[in-house]
């Protein structure tokens, strides 16, 4: 059985991690570092890249991958794009036989084979789409 790697988008390490990235970048652009310290710069700006990199990294070479916030969700499921979606769009959620299925507003139906994935992930991946709906649905 496989296992998802849930990342929650808004919480404070990916926000440290994102703010450090633009600082970083911005240090290095804008050349804050003066004339004997100017090897720092490219360092800083190294740096901001290299910590880009790895926030993007989760959501790249994840096979099973699901990241979310307030507003929408991916869902990377045995497929390099995925599918996004908006909370607020959502209708309804079903599973049946490994198979989710969330129905858009617009009719639309998203149906995810999670055959292989641990109970206990896909609970949670339920979970997550049905509480982030409620909430923003009401």
């Amino acid at each position: 059985m496989k296992r998802i790697y849930f990342n929650h988008i808004s919480n404070w390490k990916n926000g440290v991690l994102i703010i450090s990235s633009i600082l970083c970048s911005l240090i290095g652009t804008f050349e804050l570092f003066s004339e004997p310290n100017i090897v720092w710069n490219k360092r800083m700006m190294a740096l901001g890249s290299i910590l880009m990199v790895l926030f993007f990294a989760k959501m790249i070479f994840g096979k099973y991958y699901v990241g979310w916030n307030k507003v929408g969700i991916t869902i990377r499921i045995k497929s390099f794009l995925g599918k996004s979606f908006n909370f607020r769009d959502v209708k309804s959620t079903d599973i049946q036989n490994g198979i989710l299925t969330v129905v858009k507003k617009n009719g639309e139906k998203i149906k995810l084979d999670l055959s292989e994935i641990k109970k206990t992930d896909i609970d949670k991946l339920t979970e997550i789409i049905i509480e982030n709906t409620v909430a923003n649905n009401v």
